[in-house]
């Protein structure tokens, strides 16, 4: 099981800081990756930390879109992709932009737009030049309210081919969730692996074969898959 965390596991907040964490939630997904036994990761844009921030605990984790990731208890965060003039001149034409915020992360780099929708335009010029000028090899993914630049040749996708093809995810069938556009090519790789892809929201066009409305509606199915394979007490979320 792979599930994605902003907007599939918990609602969005206006900044990445705000999100709230449902009363027993930590402990739904604590059942789970036990009755999976261990097959279980978090899979997020966000960096390692800010997961662990979050859901404290040993879980394997897929952090900043699949550049760095933990397994086994083991960790893998290479050197950061850029130099400081990189971030140095982004955050300066960042200040030029009323509203916009820049979250700069282990292995990716995020301007994130929620508070002032109308920088769409900006933010994705601003972002699209850096990628274009670097000779570091960058990639430009484009969120809810949020443009981040990764290193090339990574994507939650890429990262789940990863883990299954190591124990204890090797062989059996897999389950990702997840809201957005940057958790597509993770739908398509489930996809492509006969397991099961779910789309948590209204987009209109994605690859997920299965959907729920909200992370509610999300949180409220982990928690029956729980009751179901873990035999715990049902817990509803809010």
């Amino acid at each position: 099981m792979f599930l994605d965390i902003d907007g599939t596991l918990l609602d969005l907040a206006p900044t990445p800081d705000g999100v709230v964490i449902p009363e027993g939630l930590p402990q739904v997904l604590d059942s789970l990756a036990r009755a999976l036994g261990g097959a279980f990761a978090l899979v997020s844009g966000r960096s390692l930390d800010s997961i662990d921030s979050l859901f404290p605990g040993p879980w394997d984790a897929v952090g900043c879109h699949g550049a760095e990731w933990r397994l086994g208890g083991q960790r893998f965060t290479p050197p950061p992709p850029w130099p400081d003039g990189l971030v140095a001149g982004i955050e300066a034409a960042r200040r030029r932009l009323p509203g916009v915020m820049m979250e700069r992360k282990s292995q990716s780099l995020a301007l994130h737009f929620r508070a002032a929708p109308e920088q769409k335009a900006a933010v994705r010029t601003l972002a699209a030049a850096a990628v274009a000028t670097d000779a570091h090899g960058l990639d430009l993914l484009e969120g809810k309210s949020v443009m981040e630049i990764i290193p090339a040749g990574n994507s939650k996708g890429l990262a789940i081919e990863r883990f299954m093809r190591l124990p204890p995810y090797a062989g059996r069938r897999p389950v990702f969730a997840g809201d957005d556009v940057t958790d597509e090519s993770g739908f398509i790789t489930v996809n492509a692996m006969g397991g099961l892809s779910i789309h948590v929201g209204d987009s209109p066009t994605t690859q997920a074969l299965f959907r729920f409305p909200d992370p509610r509606a999300m949180r409220h199915w982990l928690n029956g898959l729980d009751t179901a394979i873990g035999g715990h007490q049902d817990h509803e979320h809010p």
